[in-house]
């Protein structure tokens, strides 16, 4: 039988296996404490299964707490003929899971050994006589996995999440994708509580995460995979290889070397739950930094979730929040600048309450007025900002390498009116005074090519009174590196505009005489990130402000009072 058609049989008894078991979500747990297995329906399968020397048992500790002991005492070899199993399995129950999370006690043994063992979900496998394979024994063709291993001794423990075809790990990359991750500190000669859980459909979001014990603090966690129908990172290109929709759940040991023989895993408290998994793929996302003080929240719950309870709040300080959101988004309103948060999300169904990870993300030092990724192409950008000369265009957007965009605003000064200007009219006037913000900024670039220009940006309020504050610089725009402009608000307020109702924004270039451009010439800047943001030091005269601890561009008794409340601390030199 050829290699295609090995693969169209196991599809075909995959396909029947699935529509056997259907898609029942209850659960199952195992605690091991009595001679027997607490459930009848366990099944510890091989591959391959040639030896007969994989055996799972139950036994005791000293203290007379039982345990599952996975073990195979033959070598995987076959350089040397000896075809021990490489990987055994144990599955508690037939009934194939959906959103699940699988969890189990394992336990890091001492001995210097190269040792797999972990979870498995969503798993569909054969039982091959050697037909399809090559080798009798359990084959597993679709399955997701979280490795616990350790190799030469427990100093070096690590988890992963790995996405199984057909016996083999088709993912690569891992490592970069942080879904391999060590696990921090050396004391691991000991047990873990190990978790994995696996949410949605379409994409599918694995997570594995190891703890001290079950409740206990978090040792590790793999970040999410999301398994998508497209060409995702670990595969190779032109790859779309579908995520894995169901499945039944279980635990496995392997050793693939010669030596030393075999493996010898052990297990306890062993579960499966379709109301366990957290919810997943936040947003903002964890970590996240640089964070819109406008931000939305989303999220992705488990499907046995009914409602959920949404905590927020600064670090350290989370509330609930009331009432509860209905779905799966929050509008929380204006965030902080340059805060810390955390939140969490708790899904409830007909089991009560899976409490959620929490999630932590910094808002940004500034308020976005305008970044231009909203701007899908030319016409979107020239319909918010407006030229100030008819039939000519002059504004045009730009998308670098990594997809963000900016305005790119040109410019022919050497003709009447002898300036350019482009103009954002907001919908609803904005409040400018919110957040104690005092800084208006705007990244720019332009070319050494470019005649020089005097920039300038103008606000106009709800009342039509308008200021104008001018660049310092008339060769800014010759700039071929991008820079940040920073007008301090108070200009435009003791020009007159109330900066609770600002209504306009424009950015001009031109002075109202002329360039000396030659011909049909050009010239152009790129503009980028406008911003509101609290004080900041523009150090124009370059005194020497080291002692400006708080950024304020002055050294006084506010910078005293940080260094006093620091004062004697240490840390460990990075050359000790």
């Amino acid at each position: 039988m050829s290699k295609v058609e090995k693969l169209v049989v196991i599809c075909a008894v995959v396909g029947l296996i699935v529509a056997a078991s259907g898609t029942a979500q209850a659960n199952w747990s195992e605690s091991f404490n009595g001679d027997d297995l607490d459930l009848a329906t366990w099944q510890f399968l091989p591959y391959p299964d040639m030896t007969k020397t994989f055996t799972a048992t139950i036994k005791a500790e000293p203290d007379g707490n039982k345990y599952l002991s996975l073990d195979e005492t033959t070598s995987f070899d076959t350089g040397a003929g000896s075809f021990g199993s490489a990987f055994g399995a144990g599955f508690g129950s037939d009934e194939v899971f959906t959103d699940v999370r699988v969890g189990a006690i394992v336990n890091v043994t001492g001995d210097a050994s190269r040792n797999y063992c972990g979870l498995l979900a969503r798993a569909t496998y054969i039982i091959d006589d050697g037909s399809i394979s090559g080798a009798p024994g359990m084959f597993a063709t679709a399955v997701y996995i979280m490795h616990i291993d350790w190799e030469d001794g427990p100093a070096n423990l690590e988890i992963d999440i790995e996405k199984v075809v057909n016996m083999g790990n088709i993912m690569r990359n891992e490592e970069e994708l942080l879904l391999d991750i060590a696990v921090p500190g050396l004391n691991h000669a000991r047990s873990y509580y190990a978790e994995l859980d696996v949410v949605g459909s379409g994409p599918v979001y694995v997570t594995g995460s190891l703890y001290e014990y079950k409740g206990g603090p978090l040792v590790a966690k793999t970040a999410t995979m999301v398994d998508t129908n497209g060409n995702d990172p670990w595969e190779d290109e032109a790859v779309n290889d579908a995520p894995f929709t169901s499945g039944q759940s279980g635990i496995f040991a392997q050793n693939e070397d010669a030596e030393p023989a075999g493996y010898h895993t052990t297990f306890d408290d062993v579960f499966s739950v379709s109301d366990g998994p957290a919810a997943v793929n936040p947003s903002p996302a964890d970590g996240a930094t640089d964070v819109s003080v406008n931000a939305n929240f989303s999220w992705v719950e488990a499907e046995f979730a009914t409602s959920r309870e949404l905590w927020l709040g600064k670090a350290g300080a989370m509330e609930k929040v009331e009432p509860a959101p209905a779905g799966t988004t929050f509008d929380p309103g204006a965030l902080e600048l340059d805060q810390t948060y955390q939140w969490r999300v708790d899904q409830i169904g007909p089991s009560g309450t899976v409490t959620g990870r929490t999630w932590t993300f910094t808002a940004g030092e500034c308020m976005s007025v305008e970044d231009f990724d909203s701007y899908a192409d030319v016409a979107g950008i020239r319909a918010a900002w407006i030229e100030n000369i008819a039939d000519f265009d002059y504004v045009f957007l730009a998308t670098d390498s990594q997809g963000n965009n900016s305005m790119r605003f040109e410019f022919q000064n050497q003709y009447e009116p002898y300036f350019t200007e482009a103009t954002r009219t907001f919908n609803s006037p904005q409040d400018w005074t919110a957040q104690g913000v005092q800084a208006l900024s705007l990244s720019f670039v332009g070319e050494r090519e470019n005649m020089e220009h005097l920039m300038y940006l103008k606000l106009e309020d709800a009342a039509g009174n308008s200021f104008k504050a001018e660049h310092p610089y008339t060769h800014a725009c010759q700039s071929d590196i991008w820079r940040q402009w920073t007008v301090a608000l108070e200009q435009f307020s003791n020009g007159g505009v109330d900066l609770s109702s600002v209504k306009k924004i424009t950015i001009g270039l031109g002075d109202g005489t002329s360039s000396a451009q030659v011909g049909e010439d050009k010239d152009h800047i790129y503009i980028d990130q406008i911003q509101l943001c609290p004080a900041r030091c523009i150090n124009v005269e370059q005194v020497d402000l080291r002692g400006d601890i708080n950024g304020d561009c002055k050294v006084d008794i506010e910078d005293l009072i940080i260094i006093m409340d620091n004062w004697l601390n240490e840390g460990l030199s990075a050359d000790l």
